[in-house]
């Protein structure tokens, strides 16, 4: 038995009790920050007002911004064009680890294209990433963390988009899964900021080429809805201890509220502008925004949250393509929304352990013709690899 059933149980009790209490304290919560929806829905210069306040003495903000719709929108989408572009890509890597025979680290990153309209199957593109093996350490010793290695994959998912980016029909867009904001926090902070300024130019590169880069996040978990109306509801002294005192709408997802009001297949929500420390090094066209859009069906909203840039949420024509074009791939995958190309993508992307292991067996093969000891990998990963079961002392 994988677990001790016996004490879980004793626990699961207590833990229900646990959920109970804090779901009727999110329930009161929510109901006070749905009053404050409908009651600054059309109060916008006061409520950006006191964003700007909140801005001056509250260091490191996170929160939504308005940007002139009212907060109660509810934006049907408008038909979906006869033909139109569409690229996602997705990836995953094979991490470096002290535990392998040798070190090695491989970043796959997969963009497929399809021309929606026109009959054709989608294009499918996989490149595969082998980093050198100087690149795997740090220059004050020890290996480069997960967290750098995934903002490689993160840069590599969007940069690869724009090798299809000179010859598409327009409209064209193209997904990634989850946030355009970067907010992984790897040690190698040097590291960080010249991947920032590549992937800045890469956004850029993408407004030169008319083609929209968004971030779908599913099942979002952000609170930055929330975060701006609680600003209304705290003095300016309260601010200034915003940091040091529990928060009035902890726990509110803003996909709590807006599912009341975005009641339709395609709906979206008003767009909104990311303040965070973060969010500042995106800046003017560039500047990160988002809206939710209800991309499930008929009695059954289902809320993603939608990642643009200002140069995107400016157009609202563009906008409005953009919200068919999601709740249209939505829908191909049935009871369960999420866009069909952007799953595709991460499908062609996985690297099975199956591979993980040739590239190691390929790698000693390698040192080992040029002579070059190879260890053990550690016993630890040894026992973890043995087929499952368990090790019993034989005295």
């Amino acid at each position: 038995m994988p677990v001790n059933l016996i004490d879980i149980m004793k626990r699961i009790e207590r833990y229900g009790a646990q959920v109970g209490e804090r779901y009727s304290n999110i329930a009161a919560r929510h109901v006070k920050v749905a009053d404050l929806i409908a009651a600054y829905a059309d109060r916008l210069e006061e409520l950006t007002a006191r964003f700007n306040r909140a801005a001056e003495v509250i260091p490191r903000l996170r929160c939504a911004v308005p940007t002139g719709e009212p907060l109660d929108s509810a934006i049907p989408m408008p038909d979906l064009p006869d033909r139109y572009t569409l690229l996602a890509s997705d990836g995953s890597q094979i991490n470096p680890s002290r535990h392998t025979r040798v070190p090695f680290c491989v970043i796959n990153v997969s963009v497929l294209k399809m021309v929606c309209g026109s009959g054709e199957a989608p294009q499918v593109h996989t490149e595969s990433q082998f980093l050198d093996y100087d690149s795997l350490f740090l220059p004050e010793g020890g290996m480069v963390s997960e967290g750098m290695v995934a903002l490689r994959r993160d840069l590599w998912e969007r940069q690869a988009l724009m090798e299809w980016a000179g010859d598409l029909e327009h409209p064209a867009f193209a997904m990634i899964d989850g946030p355009l904001e970067l907010i992984r926090e790897p040690r190698e902070s040097s590291g960080f900021s010249r991947f920032m300024d590549q992937y800045l130019a890469t956004l850029s590169q993408c407004k030169q080429e008319n083609l929209v880069l968004l971030g779908y996040i599913d099942k979002s978990q952000s609170d930055l809805i929330s975060r701006l109306l609680e600003l209304v509801a705290l003095h300016d002294a309260e601010l200034e201890q915003y940091h040091q005192t529990p928060r009035r709408f902890l726990g509110v997802k803003d996909i709590s509220f807006l599912s009341d009001l975005l009641v339709n297949p395609g709906e979206r929500s008003a767009i909104f502008a990311i303040h965070s420390q973060s969010a500042q090094l995106f800046r003017d066209d560039l500047a990160l925004h988002f809206f939710y859009l209800n991309v499930g069906r008929e009695g059954k909203p289902h809320l993603a949250r939608v990642e643009i840039p200002k140069w995107v949420a400016s157009d609202q024509e563009l906008v409005g393509t953009l919200q068919a074009v999601l709740t249209a791939q939505a829908g191909i995958l049935g009871t369960r929304p999420y866009p069909y190309l952007l799953h595709r993508a991460h499908e062609e992307a996985i690297v099975p352990i199956s591979e993980h292991q040739h590239v190691e067996k390929m790698i000693v093969a390698e040192l080992e013709r040029r002579g070059i000891p190879v260890e053990e990998g550690s016993n630890k990963q040894y026992h973890k690899d043995l087929p499952a079961g368990k090790t019993r002392y034989q005295g």
